[in-house]
């Protein structure tokens, strides 16, 4: 069964044409308020979240070559995956996740792309906005709610 209709996660992408090395990355993450944990980066939410959302505004995926990096001491990336757990989070931190996506592609002087697509700030909220509507529509809760929650978790395991 298609369950990309709940839109678990979205994601937007930066793409690097030569290889650079993971060292560059912490000033530049945590220069827009990502935090470090072990050897992964995320935008941790602030304030008290509920048990059935996530607790990350962004989750980071540093690839090369299509496999994932961990740590950033050594290596070097040519992808990095921002990713917004849309179905976890309240519709209101999709301003948040903008604005992140921008500041790391300004920092890394890369484009963003979504789907293989470059996009804009704007890009970027209209289809948010459409992902919105299409939930509500296919299951009649909106991002973030428990409701929501409830029925995921009832979609698995999946096969």
């Amino acid at each position: 069964m298609d369950y990309s209709y709940l839109h678990e996660i979205e994601r937007v992408e930066f793409r690097s044409v030569t290889p650079r090395s993971v060292v560059e990355l912490v000033p530049v993450f945590k220069s827009c308020g990502f935090t470090l944990h072990d050897d992964v980066v995320s935008l941790d939410r602030k304030g008290r979240v509920p048990p059935w959302q996530h607790s990350s505004v962004v989750e980071v995926e540093v690839q090369r070559n299509g496999e994932e990096v961990f740590g950033f001491e050594e290596g070097e990336w040519d992808s990095i995956e921002l990713k917004y757990l849309f179905a976890s989070l309240p519709f209101e931190l999709v301003d948040e996740f903008v604005e992140s996506v921008m500041a790391v592609a300004e920092q890394l002087g890369v484009t963003p792309t979504r789907h293989g697509k470059e996009v804009t700030a704007d890009d970027l909220r209209l289809a948010f906005a459409a992902v919105r509507e299409e939930l509500i529509r296919e299951t009649g809760d909106d991002a973030g709610s428990e409701g929501l929650a409830i029925f995921i978790r009832s979609t698995y395991p999946r096969r």
